[in-house]
């Protein structure tokens, strides 16, 4: 019994860093795409935005959808709170090894890319 709880705890560890590490790594292409000129689309509103792009959905639909994502909000994020140290931990240790590889120049625009980022994800929600 405490074997399997052992073997269940440690792949529910071992999902969770892959996941942060695979989130990291998208976080980074999205900058890399924005260095680029390429508008990446973040989250309740990006999503909505390739709905109604993939799914052509009309204006009610989009609102019904809006309305959706709005009331599971509370739900998500007391979810994300909960995984989001861990996250964070990862995410910090990633950027402190890639900042190392960078030159000085290339540092001080990693950083402006990073505030970019977050300045964007205070704007997010269904538009």
């Amino acid at each position: 019994m405490m074997r399997s709880r052992l073997a269940a705890v440690t792949l529910l560890a071992a999902t969770f860093v892959v996941g942060a590490v695979a989130g990291g790594a998208g976080m980074m292409m999205a900058e890399h795409r924005e260095e680029s000129g390429v508008k990446a689309s973040h989250g309740r509103a990006g999503f909505l935005a390739r709905l109604t792009d993939q799914l052509d959905l009309n204006q009610s639909q989009r609102d019904s959808i809006c309305s959706i994502l709005e009331r599971h909000r509370p739900t998500m994020d007391s979810m994300w709170q909960e995984v989001r140290p861990r996250f964070d931990s990862v995410r910090t240790q990633m950027r402190q090894e890639i900042r190392a590889q960078l030159r000085p120049e290339q540092q001080q625009r990693y950083q402006e890319l990073q505030e970019r980022r977050r300045a964007e994800n205070r704007n997010r929600g269904c538009e």
